[in-house]
């Protein structure tokens, strides 16, 4: 309905009588009104977005975890190793890394970082460290702050976001040829309060991309107050493109804003309850409530030995790659090598561990490259398989028995 400015006009000027005038004009409001409420309508908002701040390194509060590394090229420079950390894109100036040996030390054991990016390294950016030995490898560790400036999502001002990190450099003596990289992983995050559905919570936000920059590759995680230590498990992590739990109901990140100092969230009903969520997220049930008689992979663990025997008797070669410090390594081998279709099905070929940090060579030579790996190998000494990271009971089997 559209009322014309002549109507108008004739409404104030007719000779109506003044209670009606008021009827009538109150009556034109509402009509508006309604009008103005059809056209625009308002449209109930159920995001809701919460504040972060850079959480409490200072404490005994940890994150018990960390992503993948993330890896720093080195070029040699007169005696010392040069590189650059990018965080916070490439607006940003690089914190270069320096490398060096201090006196008579073998190993490299000194690291300068340009925290302030001016280009230069201050002894106040230098740090020194005693080269720890573990199984024939040197590490050298280094533990700092760095700074990246971000704008403030709600004031706009430019703030920093502090960025605990740790670095290390491996040295092998054994290897002429060394891995020229220093790696380094974040040990910090970001955690607010936000309000869910009338419920108080805590919400955490942590990189899994170690670049600087907060998104939805990231990972996150909610809490009620009276079980904060909830806040910081591993176990309570969430991929930010995944919904998180907060008591029975689900709660979804819409956005992450790059500082990582806010984010936007939504109730969402997920289409299951939180229990059997947790049932079907458990990797390893199937494997643990598989038949266990007490019988295990016969492994050896002479590589060259194995590989002269599998020759000898026309059998093929299994061969798992593993560390002392895999965790997957562990799972597989308390809950898959002892399973009995899995050790049935290995009595046919000739099993053999190697430890890849103590036998670099075989590593390189398999192309090796995470662990576990497992490897089967034909009797003509041909690759006839190769599975990467953790493999339950079925897939074993079937691996295991692709020759029989």
């Amino acid at each position: 309905m559209i009322f014309s400015a002549s109507f108008r006009i004739q409404l104030l000027t007719s000779d109506i009588p003044l209670i009606t005038m008021n009827r009538l004009l109150k009556l034109v409001l509402t009509m508006l009104l309604v009008i103005t409420a059809c056209s625009n309508p308002t449209v109930e908002d159920d995001l809701i977005t919460a504040l972060l701040e850079p959480g409490d390194f200072s404490g005994e509060t940890r994150l018990m975890w960390s992503p993948k590394a993330a890896s720093v090229p080195l070029q040699e420079v007169n005696g010392s190793l040069n590189g650059a950390i990018y965080l916070g894109g490439e607006t940003q100036n690089p914190y270069g890394v320096r490398l060096e040996k201090s006196g008579m030390s073998p190993y490299f054991d000194v690291l300068s970082i340009d925290q302030n990016r001016d280009g230069a390294y201050s002894a106040a950016e230098s740090y020194s460290t005693i080269p720890n030995e573990v199984r024939n490898k040197f590490w050298s560790s280094f533990k700092t702050s760095l700074q990246v400036t971000v704008q403030d999502p709600e004031s706009g001002e430019t703030v920093t976001n502090p960025y605990p990190i740790n670095l290390w450099y491996v040295e092998d003596p054994r290897e002429g040829n060394p891995d020229l990289n220093l790696r380094f992983t974040r040990g910090g995050w970001l955690q607010g309060r936000v309000v869910l559905d009338g419920v108080e919570a805590h919400i955490r936000v942590s990189e899994s991309k170690l670049d600087g920059f907060f998104s939805m590759d990231d990972e996150w995680t909610l809490a009620l107050p009276d079980s904060m230590h909830n806040l910081y498990r591993f176990e309570q992590a969430r991929p930010a493109k995944r919904h998180a739990w907060l008591g029975e109901k689900a709660f979804r990140l819409v956005s992450v804003n790059p500082t990582g100092r806010s984010v936007v969230l939504e109730s969402i009903d997920p289409g299951v309850s939180r229990a059997k969520e947790a049932l079907d997220d458990d990797q390893t049930r199937v494997d643990r409530m598989a038949p266990h008689s007490g019988e295990h992979v016969a492994f050896s663990h002479d590589f060259a030995q194995a590989e002269a025997q599998a020759k000898q008797e026309a059998k093929s070669l299994f061969i798992d790659f593993e560390t002392v410090w895999c965790g997957p390594c562990k799972t597989m081998e308390e809950w898959v090598y002892s399973a009995d279709s899995v050790v049935d099905a290995s009595k046919g070929v000739i099993a053999v561990k190697v430890d890849g940090d103590d036998f670099p060579e075989i590593v390189d030579r398999f192309q090796v490259v995470g662990y576990p790996t497992m490897i089967l190998m034909d009797p003509d000494g041909s690759v006839a398989g190769k599975l990467v990271g953790y493999q339950g009971v079925e897939a074993m089997t079937d691996f295991l028995s692709q020759d029989s």
